[in-house]
């Protein structure tokens, strides 16, 4: 039985699902073809035949012959496209990151397209029963029905040829690298504006806090806001999220806090976290932090050895310096202003950190491409490019340096060509001169061991 609460826990997984568009465009053209049916023999639908008498088609034969082989060739077209679809994500979870996939999968123009091509193979095959013997025998040709069969034939040929297109496009590195940059650069500005529209001067002491603990395990990916914000006001609550989101939680972990103590409280308890959402996949849209992990996880695949694409892992690199970046100007503490009073809001989330986002995003790159001179080097300008951009935040420069003594004591174990060193010398300078004193610290220790 489906209730209001399961349909919003499996909202996700209905809208991101290959079939759900097919699935609505299938039953718009099986309601149309019914329509078109009821009205074919209507004295204003005759009267509109007779205007384009020309199109239509006026023999038994004719009809038949013209459905079965729209039916038949826009089938031809649905297998082929089902199949490329297939195609394109096995060569994207093998040559960039399987977590893609849900972004790729999720494409509605792809999906409308199928979409289409499904709702044409419904409309035609009920054009083509409806062909029937009516008084006198008298063959009832479903004139108006076979005209609209012959349109949707020729738009799902010129569908085809956008789909092979942008199925082609879909797949190439640089086209999803350029659509995951854009799309987590987007969230990361929404937050952005939203603070500056609407700043928080004091932020509560959440460690006296009363915690609240998860009934249920899963990866935490947000909550119903609308939803927990009203409970938030109607009780004059504030909860404060205290996972970032993709944590994992278990049954029992206090994840959440709350100014009071509802202890004494179980209803409003199962209120509260029946607003909150657990599933796998991971969305731009829920988080910028999962675009920043998919940009990542291109650059490692790109170092493998079967793909061997350098270029394409500085590019990412490149785009992380510009999203951390971005990062600076968000809160550690991020919140929600809806249904809020006075700019005082009811819910609280923990964000995810810079040094949380330093570590994620390139550990794995610095594990990877230790032994490549180009790579490191590109690694060490990214930071001197965030360095210059976070010079009046000494937390977050503090933390880049910290992360740039992990770098060089990997460069310092694992390239010993003489060029090499000397480049990422210079590369050390020019950080040095943003940052004098850390900076000359970081040059000195490498130089050393020279």
């Amino acid at each position: 039985m489906f209730t209001p609460r399961k349909i919003a826990d499996n909202y996700r997984e209905m809208i991101s699902s290959i079939g759900f568009y097919p699935s609505m465009l299938s039953v718009v053209f099986l309601v149309f073809g019914l329509i078109t049916t009821a009205v074919e023999y209507s004295s204003l639908s005759m009267e509109f035949k007779k205007l384009i008498g020309v199109l239509l088609v006026d023999s038994e034969e004719n009809a038949r012959t013209i459905l079965s082989t729209l039916a038949g060739s826009i089938i031809s077209l649905t297998v082929f496209s089902f199949s490329m679809v297939m195609v394109v994500l096995n060569s994207a979870s093998a040559s960039l990151s399987p977590r893609v996939l849900p972004g790729l999968i999720t494409r509605k123009s792809h999906q409308l397209v199928l979409g289409f091509y499904l709702g044409s193979i419904i409309y035609t095959i009920l054009m083509l029963i409806n062909i029937r013997t009516i008084g006198d025998g008298d063959m009832g040709i479903p004139s108006l029905g076979i005209f609209f069969s012959l349109v949707f034939g020729l738009i799902s040929l010129g569908f085809f040829v956008f789909f092979i297109h942008s199925i082609s496009k879909a797949i190439q590195v640089d086209n999803v690298l350029n659509d995951l940059f854009k799309n987590t650069k987007g969230e990361l500005k929404c937050i952005i504006d939203m603070q500056q529209q609407n700043p928080v001067e004091h932020f509560p002491e959440f460690n006296d806090w009363h915690s609240v603990k998860s009934k249920t395990e899963g990866y935490f990916k947000g909550a119903h806001s609308d939803k927990l914000c009203a409970l938030c006001q109607q009780h004059g609550i504030k909860i404060y999220i205290s996972v970032k989101q993709g944590f994992f939680t278990v049954k029992g972990y206090p994840f959440l806090k709350c100014d009071t103590d509802l202890s004494d409280k179980p209803e409003l308890v199962e209120q509260l976290l029946d607003c909150f959402i657990f599933y796998i996949e991971e969305y731009i849209s829920d988080h910028y932090r999962y675009g920043m992990t998919q940009i990542s996880e291109i650059a490692v695949k790109a170092m493998s050895p079967g793909i061997n694409d350098p270029g394409t892992a500085v590019k990412a690199i490149d785009m992380l310096s510009i999203l951390l970046i971005l990062r600076l100007d968000i809160y550690d503490v991020n919140y929600s202003l809806k249904r809020c009073e006075n700019n005082q809001p009811h819910l609280f989330i923990h964000e995810t950190s810079f040094d949380e986002l330093l570590h994620d995003n390139f550990t794995p790159i610095r594990n990877y491409a230790k032994n490549d001179a180009y790579v490191m080097v590109n690694v060490l300008e990214a930071f001197k490019n965030i360095l210059f951009r976070a010079s009046d935040n000494n937390k977050a420069t503090d933390s880049l340096f910290v992360y740039l003594g992990a770098i060089i004591e990997d460069i310092d174990k694992h390239i010993s060509n003489e060029y090499d060193r000397e480049q990422i010398i210079n590369m050390l300078k020019a950080i040095a001169r943003i940052s004098e004193q850390q900076g000359e610290k970081l040059l000195a220790r490498f130089a050393s061991n020279q």
